[in-house]
């Protein structure tokens, strides 16, 4: 792939997570003023079962997309059409056995957002299967429109549908759109799908999809309790006011993510082209600056973040804000243990990475039990960071056993300790912000003399 596309790709990335994120933030004051805490809280948690739900019904089958255009690239629409058609058969036949089971025993579950949970988890796996599918063509230019149109328009409908609605259960106004409008997307790239490969599955395919994907079945799970059950067991242990709270922190402190799911895109697969030719030195001349980008990035936004959130939200969120450090530094772990899981995806030791996730897991549910009945929505905030420390050590320890010349542990130490003295100036100047932004200012001019020549590098590269 010529690297102007790589460019342009990482430009696209970029653009269309920075609109999303711009949607996002933009309606936070919307959002934050039509509804409650508690109304806002039952739509996060809402949303945290559809994304472990959409792993359970999607069977992870995304990264079989992602190493079959290594293995299968001849054959790659074929392939992508075959997990697809399997994906939609396999997950409403699970689906509709749920239903049947659940109105058979009368449980007290309210059917509707079971159906709508259901729904929208199935077209959320079909449209992220599609995502790696373009992804790893460097289609950008259809991958950017996937990951902005279903977004801006479920905001759209959200917004219009909670002004008509009275004030009771508005929470339904931010559900029905956003459910429905990922199902027409999921039904168009079904059809586009099957009219490029073939309208019949092919077992091998599956197979081989099933093969890697299988072990990270329970690794999403995993992986989605790490960053979703908190808010499940706010709401469960404490109260949704709480969960309200702590996920519009959360969610303001990914913003960060922003970049890194912008360049991942680009990254992936330009890593596992280098890695193939072992060009290890390439490599790590690439992490350390793509590190350092993101820790740019943290660092800014613990300094600042006062200030937006009051920006953003309505007084009664407030008092989250003194969570945002955690949050953000939990943020930047994620990051860093993604790219040793990188590497035992090159290998397709997916078993591993489902047993790392899963003992982080179960220790953050444990926490959590424990410290959320006694300190809320702030005790999740430093359980959920304890939990992907574990991660990273556990992914990295099995990592650097295949490969301990890329990513030496010694890689990451500069990094944490510049977020950890911005943690510490945060607490100690919260109440002044002029302190806190002459000194990110300060910060951010000193990395950009420092990083001169890669800046003026980059920006030559960009206007050729």
């Amino acid at each position: 792939m010529e690297s102007v596309n790589l460019k342009k790709a990482s430009l696209y990335y970029l653009i269309g997570n920075l609109f999303n994120k711009g949607i996002s933030f933009l309606t936070v004051p919307i959002f934050t003023r039509i509804l409650s805490t508690y109304d806002y809280g039952i739509v996060t948690t809402y949303n945290s079962y559809v994304t472990i739900l959409a792993m359970v019904l999607g069977y992870a089958l995304h990264s079989g997309i992602r190493i079959a255009y290594i293995d299968y690239k001849e054959k790659f629409n074929e392939f992508t059409s075959s997990i697809i058609i399997f994906t939609v058969l396999s997950s409403t036949v699970l689906s509709s056995i749920v239903l049947i089971v659940t109105y058979s025993l009368k449980l007290d579950i309210n059917l509707l957002i079971m159906v709508l949970c259901l729904i929208q988890a199935i077209s959320t796996a079909i449209i992220q299967d599609y995502n790696y599918y373009l992804m790893m063509q460097y289609k950008y230019k259809v991958r950017t429109m996937i990951m902005i149109l279903p977004n801006l328009i479920s905001v759209i409908f959200s917004v219009m549908a909670m002004l008509m609605m009275t004030k009771s259960q508005l929470y339904m106004g931010k559900i029905v759109p956003t459910a429905l409008v990922n199902l027409v997307f999921a039904f168009m790239i079904f059809v586009i799908i099957v009219y490029r490969g073939k309208l019949r599955i092919n077992f091998e395919y599956v197979k081989y999809g099933m093969i890697i994907s299988a072990p990270l079945i329970i690794h999403g799970i995993a992986l989605n309790i790490l960053s979703q059950s908190d808010r499940m067991m706010i709401t469960w242990l404490a109260d949704a006011s709480q969960t309200g709270i702590y996920s519009l922190i959360y969610n303001f402190s990914m913003i960060a993510t922003v970049i890194t799911t912008s360049l991942e895109g680009v990254w992936v697969p330009w890593f596992l082209c280098k890695l193939k030719l072992r060009e290890i030195n390439v490599i790590q001349i690439a992490a350390k600056k793509y590190i350092l980008l993101m820790t740019v990035t943290m660092v800014c936004l613990v300094m600042v973040s006062p200030e937006i959130v009051k920006l953003l939200a309505s007084r009664s969120y407030w008092e989250g804000i003194l969570i945002i450090p955690p949050v953000v530094l939990s943020n930047l772990v994620i990051f860093m243990y993604t790219l040793y899981v990188n590497i035992e995806h090159y290998y397709k030791k997916t078993i591993y990475v489902t047993i790392n996730t899963v003992i982080a897991a179960i220790l953050n549910l444990f926490l959590n039990y424990l410290f959320i009945p006694r300190f809320g929505y702030v005790a999740a905030a430093y359980t959920t960071l304890i939990s992907y420390l574990i991660s990273f050590i556990l992914h990295s320890n099995y990592a650097l056993k295949l490969e301990p010349n890329i990513y030496p542990l010694n890689t990451f130490v500069p990094y944490i300790i510049q977020v950890i003295i911005a943690t510490v100036i945060f607490y100690i100047f919260i109440d002044i912000w002029y302190v806190r932004w002459l000194l990110m200012v300060i910060y951010f001019i000193g990395v950009c003399i420092k990083e001169k020549e890669t800046i003026f590098k980059l920006i030559l590269n960009i206007k050729k």
